[in-house]
């Protein structure tokens, strides 16, 4: 800041009505000139308008964000700031200029109370829990069935275990009730004719995938040898079975499994016992994999940089506002869900966990396991964990993924977890992906709300109301330009977009120092 202060013109207050009344401060017996009351209030410093590489397209200076340094945000704050779009690294908090960067992110949140698992998901689960129950690799399975195949085929004459077969599987048809599925099953064996339209009709997707599997195997004269039938109850059992499951029951493993994988939330900051106990094996994983998956070099994930990247933070696991009856038993801010594979730190999820719900911020993992497809997996254990939050806090109740870049295919990923909604960047509104997704197509910048008749009901063009510390003392704006205009009018356009982007109710919460 400036040095050429005017003394003389200084105003210092807490209430910032046009005409305050004098304030009487419990806490230091002063007139208020003090910040002892301002506890309940997040405090950040500003930052300009950035311009940097894109790390999504790869254009050089492409990615324009505004951006704020907090040294104390509390969670209700960072809830209404994400809401809006910001996101967060470490204690540096912010949010893109939608408009003119080359890559725009949209703020992306599943719904995780109807999270619908899909069948490419149920697979991750599925290679999972063989590999910790049997400590079967998919590769291991692979083989494994290949060579069963070949003996079975081999074993006998195929006139006489086709006829074995054929009963095997008519006597175990005739003990199920008359599924679609079961009909399904009836109809490929009696007949070389596809079923009527209106049966097919009936059908859901993956049952009718299932048909065309049917007719596969009995094209190949596979469908009534005896491992085949295995098969084919298998697949039937799984697809009804499925439908029931929950997401919990899925990712259950066997009472006594031979691996034995251990996920645990541990609080980063202020960092538990746990977590600072197991920094330096965190770290040792943190670094295989960007130098395996990112291809990092060595000193550009080091001890330092993982601090700084995925440890700090200014969350308060505590915030006045929030009811003791609205907080979670783990408590809210900043955790490390640490994945303990016998006993070995093997993958981490970096979140915070906030009034509205989980926020994914990073995850990393032992590059050598990359067949469980461990990114997948730590999803789901992410909206499990935001599920059991929710029936302790009704409020706890969405999954946020960060943000999603439809120009950038390999983030695409992030909408397949449904019913998943993206942010409209105008009106802070949520809109199913699935509607959004042709707007983006046609444009890479969309506004998702249909109604043009719909602003931004929080937004703030007012900076009078911003609270300024300077040396100790609260001022205005107004106060700021009696003190030092030049440096008033120097930093005004950041009190302008801040006031614009964090919204109404945040802008009257938040402290800026400008020591």
């Amino acid at each position: 800041m400036a040095s050429n202060r005017q003394s003389t013109a200084t105003t210092v207050q807490i209430a910032f009505d046009s005409d305050p009344e004098p304030h009487h401060c419990g806490y230091c017996n002063t007139d208020g000139s003090c910040t002892a009351g301002l506890y309940n209030l997040s405090t950040i410093t500003l930052r300009k308008v950035r311009a940097s590489n894109c790390g999504y397209c790869q254009k050089e200076g492409g990615k324009f964000s505004f951006g704020i340094v907090a040294s104390t945000m509390l969670v209700d704050d960072y809830q209404i700031l994400m809401d809006r779009g910001w996101r967060k690294c470490g204690t540096y908090y912010y949010k893109a200029l939608m408009k003119t960067t080359c890559c725009p992110l949209y703020t992306i949140r599943c719904d995780a109370n109807n999270f619908q698992i899909s069948r490419s998901q149920r697979r991750v689960v599925q290679t999972m829990n063989r590999f910790i129950n049997e400590n079967i690799k998919p590769s291991d399975e692979t083989r494994t069935t290949t060579i069963t195949d070949s003996s079975l085929r081999q074993s006998a004459p195929k006139k006489q275990n086709d006829v074995q077969s054929k009963l095997s599987l008519n006597d175990w048809i005739n003990k199920q009730s008359s599924t679609n599925a079961v009909q399904l099953i009836r109809h490929v064996l009696a007949n070389d004719t596809p079923p009527s339209d209106e049966f097919l009709k009936r059908l859901r997707s993956r049952q009718k995938r299932w048909y065309k599997k049917l007719l596969k195997l009995k094209s190949q004269n596979k469908l009534s040898s005896e491992t085949d039938i295995r098969v084919l109850v298998k697949r039937f059992d799984r697809m009804d079975n499925h439908s029931h499951q929950t997401l919990e029951e899925m990712l259950q493993f066997n009472e006594k499994p031979v691996n034995k994988l251990e996920v645990r939330l541990v609080r980063s900051y202020p960092p538990s016992e746990e977590f600072t106990r197991t920094l330096t094996e965190s770290h040792s994983v943190y670094q295989r994999y960007q130098m395996a998956i990112h291809g990092d070099a060595s000193s550009e994930c080091s001890f330092s940089q993982f601090k700084r990247f995925l440890c700090e933070s200014s969350l308060k696991k505590d915030c006045p506002r929030i009811p003791s009856s609205k907080v979670p038993s783990c408590g809210y801010g900043s955790f490390h869900m640490l994945y303990y594979l016998n006993g070995k730190i093997i993958a981490c999820n970096v979140l915070d966990i906030l009034p509205g719900g989980v926020s994914s911020v990073y995850f990393y993992y032992d590059p050598d396991l990359g067949f469980l497809k461990l990114g997948v997996y730590s999803a789901l254990k992410e909206i499990e964990l935001t599920r059991r939050l929710a029936r302790e806090i009704p409020e706890i109740k969405d999954y946020y993924l960060g943000y999603y870049v439809h120009t950038c295919v390999k983030m695409r990923y992030k909408g397949q977890y449904k019913p998943s909604y993206l942010l409209c960047p105008e009106t802070y509104t949520w809109h199913r992906i699935e509607k959004c997704v042709p707007l983006l197509n046609a444009n890479k910048y969309a506004r998702f709300e249909s109604d043009t008749a719909k602003v931004d009901e929080d937004e703030e063009n007012n900076i009078e109301h911003l609270k300024l510390r300077v040396d100790g003392h609260i001022i205005t704006p107004l106060g700021l330009q009696q003190w030092n205009e030049e440096y008033f009018f120097y930093i005004l356009d950041r009190f302008t977009k801040l006031a614009k982007f964090v919204g109404k109710t945040c802008a009257n919460r938040l402290v800026i120092d400008l020591n």
